[in-house]
C-alpha cells in the first residue's frame, strides 16, 4: 500500500480533501440498534501501517454498498463522514468513527494486502484453548472444515428462539475441536459451507470465545468475523499440508470420532487457593459462574433414573424408542435419532460442606464408571457391584451453577470430573494440563430397545448371550505425524 495517500490518523473530524488507502479488514453481518428500528452494518478498515477504524453503514446504504467492500480487498476511500465515537463505545471502537453514504467516493484497487492483514492475527493453538474456556476472552483460530452437524433450534432461558450450527475444525497436528456458529453465521457461513464441504475449506476467524457446553468447544459472538478459503500464503499451505495428509483426514471423517471425544487436555488448577470451598457457594444467587472444586461426589439417592432417552443433535429428552428416527420438537431436526445419555444426581463434598449436582453425559459415565446403554438395561436398584455410586479419594470437579426455576438460589452441574492422580503440574503457570478426563468407557452393544417410558419388563427378554458380548473401548485416535503449532481462527466471509 503506497504512502502517497493520508494514514487513518491523519483523518479527523473536519478535514477535508483527504483519501485514504484501505483494506476491509472485518465485516460484520448487519444489526438493528437497540434503541431505535435502524438497520446498521459496522466494518473495520485497516491502512499501511496497520491502523485501524470503524466504519458504519446506515439503512438502504447497507444494501447499495453489498458488493462494494468486500472483505481482505483494497479500496481508496475519500468523502466520508468523520465523529468522534460515542464515550461508551470509545474502548471498543476507537476514538474516530467513519460513516459511509452515497455521498462518499470508493474506489476498488487491484493489490494484495493479505500478508498484511494477516500480520495482526494472533492465532490460539488448539492444545492452548483450555486456558480461555468460559473466560469470554477473545481468541483467533485456524483450522480445516472436515464436517458440519445438522443445523438445530435451542431455546434460551428467556424463551426466545436461537438457530446454531456445529462445524468440526482440524489443525496440523490432527487435533479436532467443535466450532459452534451462532444466528445469522448459520444463515451466512454455514450455508456456503453446506455447498462446499467436499473441498475441504480452511477457516480463519477472530473474536471467538471457548466455553464448556456440552464439553470444550468454540463458539461465536456477536462481532466474530470470517475468512473462508482466503486469499493467504497461510492457507495455502494448510491446502497444501490437507492434499499431502488427504488419506488420514478422509479417515478422521469416515471414522468420526471426533463426535464423542472428551477434551483432550484442561487447564486444571495446582495451588488449593485456585480451588472454592463449597461452603462459599452455598445458597449462591448468581448463574452463569463457573468453579473448580476439590472434593468426594456420592450417590445419596440410590432410586433415581441414570438415564434418559435424548436426541442424538441437541441431546434433549425424548419419548421415542432407542435408535428410532423422529422428528425432534426441541431442535427441529427431521431425522433426529433416539439415543440413551447418562445422568446422576449425587451429592459434592468438600471439608466446608456440600452442595447437591447432576452430572450428565461424559461426566455422569466416568463416575458411575457405566455408560448409558448399560444403564439403560438396568432393571434393578444400583448397587456398589454394579456401578459406583461413591468416591474414595478426593477428585477435581469443573462446577457450573445455573439458575433453577422456582427458586432463587442457583444449582450446579459437573461439567468435568479429573483424577489428580492425572495431573502434572506447571509451575509456570500454576495450571496442570490433564491428557485424558477419566478412563476409556467400555460400551456394551444394546440389548433391548426402550424410551424412558418404556416398560421394565421387557428387560427379561434380554439373554446372557447378548449381556456376554465382547466390549468395545472408545478412546480417541490421534496422529502426532506434524509438529507445527496451529489454532483455531475464524474470520467473517462477505456472502
Amino acid at each position: 500500500m503506497g504512502d502517497k495517500f493520508q494514514l487513518i490518523h491523519d483523518v479527523s473530524p473536519g478535514t477535508t480533501g483527504w483519501t485514504v488507502k484501505v483494506v476491509v479488514a472485518e465485516k460484520f453481518s448487519p444489526k438493528v440498534a437497540q434503541r431505535s428500528p435502524t438497520k446498521y452494518q459496522n466494518l473495520t478498515l485497516m491502512d499501511s501501517e496497520g491502523s485501524t477504524v470503524q466504519a458504519t453503514l446506515y439503512g438502504q446504504n447497507i444494501t447499495a454498498f453489498q458488493d462494494e467492500l468486500l472483505l481482505g480487498k483494497t479500496y481508496l476511500i475519500s468523502n466520508a463522514l468523520v465523529k468522534e465515537t460515542n464515550a461508551e463505545y470509545k474502548a471498543k471502537s476507537g476514538e474516530i468513527q467513519w460513516t459511509i453514504s452515497g455521498r462518499t467516493r470508493i474506489r476498488r484497487v487491484e493489490e494484495n494486502n493479505s500478508n498484511l492483514l494477516i500480520s495482526t492475527y494472533s492465532f490460539t493453538d488448539f492444545e492452548d484453548l483450555p486456558k480461555y474456556m468460559d473466560s469470554n476472552l477473545d481468541i483467533s483460530v485456524i483450522g480445516m472444515i472436515i464436517d458440519i452437524k445438522p443445523r438445530r433450534i435451542i431455546q434460551t432461558r428467556f424463551g426466545k428462539e436461537c438457530q446454531v450450527q456445529d462445524l468440526v475444525l482440524v489443525n496440523k497436528r490432527f487435533d479436532t475441536v467443535l466450532l459452534t456458529m451462532w444466528e445469522t453465521f448459520v444463515d451466512n457461513e454455514c450455508k456456503y459451507i453446506c455447498q462446499n464441504l467436499r473441498k475441504k475449506l480452511i477457516l480463519i476467524g477472530k473474536h471467538l470465545k471457548v466455553t464448556s457446553f456440552n464439553g470444550l468447544s468454540i463458539s461465536t459472538k456477536a462481532d466474530s468475523s470470517f475468512f473462508i478459503d482466503g486469499e493467504f500464503e497461510l492457507v495455502e499451505e494448510f491446502k497444501s499440508w490437507g492434499h499431502t495428509n488427504s488419506e488420514i483426514i478422509d479417515n478422521m471423517i469416515s471414522e468420526k470420532h471426533y463426535l464423542t471425544s472428551t477434551p483432550s487436555k484442561l487447564s486444571v488448577p495446582t495451588a488449593e487457593k485456585d480451588f472454592t470451598e463449597i461452603k462459599n457457594i452455598q445458597g449462591l444467587k448468581t448463574a452463569k459462574q463457573f468453579f473448580w472444586i476439590k472434593g468426594k461426589a456420592s450417590v445419596k439417592v440410590l432410586n433415581q433414573t441414570y438415564w434418559y432417552m435424548s436426541c442424538n443433535n441437541c441431546n434433549k429428552i425424548s419419548s421415542e424408542n432407542y435408535g428410532d428416527i423422529y422428528p425432534c420438537v426441541f431442535c427441529k431436526c427431521t431425522d433426529a435419532k433416539a439415543i440413551p445419555r447418562a445422568k446422576v444426581y449425587m451429592q459434592l463434598t468438600d471439608p466446608t460442606g456440600y452442595i447437591n449436582a447432576t452430572a450428565i453425559g461424559n461426566p455422569a459415565e466416568y463416575f458411575l464408571q457405566s455408560n448409558a446403554e448399560i444403564l439403560m438395561n438396568q432393571t434393578l436398584i444400583p448397587t456398589a457391584a454394579s456401578m459406583r455410586l461413591s468416591m474414595d479419594e478426593d477428585e477435581i470437579f469443573y462446577v457450573k451453577a445455573i439458575t433453577q426455576e422456582l427458586s432463587t438460589d442457583c444449582k450446579f452441574e459437573i461439567l468435568f470430573i479429573v483424577n489428580p492422580s492425572q495431573i502434572a503440574g506447571d509451575k509456570n503457570t500454576g495450571k496442570a494440563p490433564v491428557e485424558h478426563i477419566g478412563e476409556p468407557i467400555k460400551f456394551l452393544e444394546p440389548t433391548t430397545k426402550r424410551s424412558l417410558f418404556h416398560s421394565d419388563t421387557d428387560d427379561a427378554q434380554s439373554s446372557k448371550k447378548k449381556r456376554d458380548k465382547s466390549t468395545i473401548e472408545i478412546t480417541k485416535k490421534k496422529s502426532m505425524k506434524s509438529k507445527s503449532l496451529f489454532a483455531v481462527h475464524i474470520k467473517k466471509r462477505n456472502v
